[in-house]
């Protein structure tokens, strides 16, 4: 049995070393009337929230561009919590680990761009 014990110690100790967990990926920007949140690890992906009173908001257009991926919506509505959430699916497709990537918005007669960074 102690011959066992030792040789069985280490595997488990090699196993767990060999299995790197995978690392989380958070993204933050906040602009005059806008902030953009990411957590790889959430159930949501990307959220973008209107800072202003978004009652009379009206529709939007987003894009979102990535080092190698982009995505552009129309005519999108924030949710009665005043944010618009892109799907986890979405949403990892472009916030990899060493990207920047670069989310406009235009909603009635103004635009903004917010710079997304790694946090």
């Amino acid at each position: 049995m102690k011959k066992w014990l030792f040789p069985l110690v280490i595997v488990v100790i090699l196993v767990a070393a060999c299995q790197s967990p995978e690392q989380e990926v958070h993204y933050i920007a906040k602009s005059e009337h806008w902030k953009a949140i990411y957590h790889s690890n959430g159930d949501e992906g990307l959220r973008l929230f209107y800072l202003g009173n978004h009652d009379d908001l009206g529709p939007l257009e987003i894009t979102i561009e990535g080092t190698k991926e982009s995505q552009s919506l129309s005519d999108v509505q924030l949710n009665k919590d005043g944010y618009y959430s892109f799907t986890k699916k979405e949403s990892e497709k472009i916030f990899k680990r060493e990207t920047k990537p670069m989310v406009h918005v235009q909603w009635q007669s103004d635009s903004e761009t917010l710079e997304v960074k790694n946090h």
